[in-house]
């Protein structure tokens, strides 16, 4: 198990980049309880016995739920991992494999130093809380958003640990616990055992959660304190085009700084599996953003959680306010992609989290026991989820509207071989449950008789949206369906020192055209901002009118 679980070469990187920084002890209690989840408290033993092994700093002692240390603990599940139970109540209810496996290493950081990851402003609000907070993060191993989420909720409970505590919970392992509150999807947030949240929230929605036990439906005014901060070209996206513009922007000399409001590395983070980036016969679709990132990081500034909120010309340059800061700059790349497709039929948003779903990584794991889901759609995205899903155990059907797929050959022929059924010529008219899904009403598109299957849940993926709200504020133009137009021999849009890159650009969504692009794009950036094209041009007509 050991070499499965933690190769030699992991556990180097373990030492080298997390356990080396601690400096103080910190101990963790873990709890199992024999013929419950077996495997998984097998695995939740293995890594606290490699992180001690690995620090003399991690101290760990092992309980049985039932004990007495147990009671005094209030530990009912097994696995269970508490965090400093002397001084915070923090725990991992579960086993932390996968993402959280990393998520569970900075945490042992915050407790062993006593302090967060939120900034100064969000940990001041987070300080005031005086009436107890209970948080829920539900994530599952597979997740990209899980982490970051529950390491706001474990930074919270480090910040004010009289009265905030935090939950990390694996749902598969606590299924009943997760269908409790009505939560099929990962990451959500309950606080108080009130839905405060879908998905990665920003540091300050996540405050703005805790403080008022709601979910946020806007994002903090408040600014942080600071001039202006000058920089060459701000990147608004985090994902293979702009993380590939920072690095060629930062190599050509310019300034740059990426900004990204949720998480790094869009669509291609919650690809399960990545075929056909040149290099890599077969990836992880977060594997190879996490690549990217690293390298990225090399070179510029990337901003997490920092939503931009205006823009406005200055003479030659732009002016950027975001939640965080107000940037000065002489140059705009977009790179804020596509959003996934909505079906818009009844009950999609209403059991949105409960079943129905948008990212197979995120929330398959939940289902791979072998219940019944179905995938809705025809292209690369959905037969990709659709064998995924099928690799991890879960029961998937496809519904599409046509009589073939769309999807590239290699895909359907994956698809074929594995003997996933797909109900051609039909489209989802409702989604159907109470709490949670329990059925879908499909219907013939060429004869138009509906029928009612039984369902867990319902991955949707028939395209996507532009994100191109950024776009409007700013007045770029638009094509018909809402994408940036741009040039893209240059990737320059209808304003000066305003590019565009990657999906938002519309055309052919792959990771080898983002990537292409943006580096098109951090070119044409530098050589702009070194010599102006249009200056270029309007001294050539001055010269041409007096000739």
């Amino acid at each position: 198990m050991e070499h499965e679980l933690i190769p030699d070469e992991v556990k180097k990187v373990i030492k080298d980049t997390f356990l080396n920084e601690l400096k103080n002890d910190v101990h963790v209690e873990v709890y199992t309880k024999e013929s419950v989840n077996d495997k998984f408290n097998e695995a939740a033993v293995y890594i606290m016995n490699v992180f001690a092994e690995l620090s003399d700093h991690v101290k760990v002692s092992f309980h049985t739920v039932g004990d007495e240390q147990s009671k005094k603990r209030d530990v009912q599940r097994s696995p269970t991992l508490l965090i400093e139970p002397d001084t915070y109540r923090i725990r991992y209810t579960g086993a932390p494999l996968g993402e959280e496996a990393r998520s569970l290493l900075v945490a042992l950081l915050m407790a062993a130093t006593g302090k967060g990851i939120l900034s100064g402003p969000t940990s001041q609000k987070i300080k005031e809380v005086k009436d107890n907070r209970n948080i829920q993060v539900f994530v599952t191993p597979t997740c990209p958003y899980c982490p970051q989420q529950g390491l706001s909720a474990i930074s919270a409970a480090v910040t004010n640990p009289a009265f905030v505590s935090a939950e990390v919970v694996e749902i598969y392992e606590n299924q009943d616990l997760a269908e409790s509150l009505g939560s099929l999807a990962v990451p959500q947030t309950f606080i108080n055992e009130i839905f405060t949240g879908a998905g990665l929230q920003s540091e300050e929605l996540f405050a703005e959660a805790l403080l008022t036990l709601k979910e946020p439906v806007f994002d903090s005014e408040e600014l942080t304190p600071g001039e202006p901060v000058e920089k060459d070209l701000v990147i608004i996206g985090g994902g293979p085009a702009g993380l590939t513009a920072a690095i060629y922007a930062v190599r050509a000399g310019l300034n740059t700084i990426v900004l990204e409001k949720t998480a790094l590395g869009g669509q291609v983070a919650i690809t399960p599996v990545v075929e056909n980036y040149p290099g890599f016969m077969r990836v992880g679709g977060k594997s190879l953003v996490d690549l990217m990132v690293q390298q990225a990081t090399q070179y510029s500034d990337i901003h997490l959680g920092e939503v931009v909120k205006e823009i406005n010309r200055e003479d030659e340059r732009y002016r950027i306010t975001t939640s965080k800061a107000i940037y000065i700059t002489k140059g705009i790349l977009l790179a804020t992609g596509a959003d996934n497709k909505r079906l818009n039929a009844p009950g999609e948003k209403r059991l949105y989290g409960r079943g129905v779903s948008y990212c197979s990584t995120c929330d398959g794991y939940f289902f791979k026991d072998g219940k019944k889901v179905f995938v809705v759609g025809g292209g690369n995205t959905a037969v990709t989820d659709a064998l995924y899903l099928h690799n991890i155990g879960v029961d998937v059907t496809i519904i599409h509207r046509r009589d073939t797929l769309r999807a590239q050959a290699h895909l359907r022929e994956n698809l074929e071989k594995t003997g996933i059924p797909v109900v051609w010529n039909s489209e989802v008219k409702e989604i159907q449950g109470d709490k949670l899904v329990k059925s879908v009403r499909i219907e013939n598109t060429k004869d138009g008789t509906l029928k009612e299957e039984p369902a867990e849940g319902i991955f949707i993926a028939i395209g996507y949206v532009p994100n191109n709200e950024i776009a409007k504020m700013i007045g770029l133009e638009l094509d018909e369906n809402g994408y940036i137009k741009a040039d893209l021999t240059t990737m320059r849009t209808s304003l000066p020192h305003v590019y565009a890159a990657g999906d938002i650009t519309g055309g052919v969504k792959q990771i080898g055209v983002a990537v292409g692009q943006g580096t098109i794009a951090a070119m044409t950036a530098f050589e702009d901002i070194a010599s102006p094209y249009w200056v270029k041009k309007e001294n050539a007509d001055a010269v041409k009118s007096t000739s």
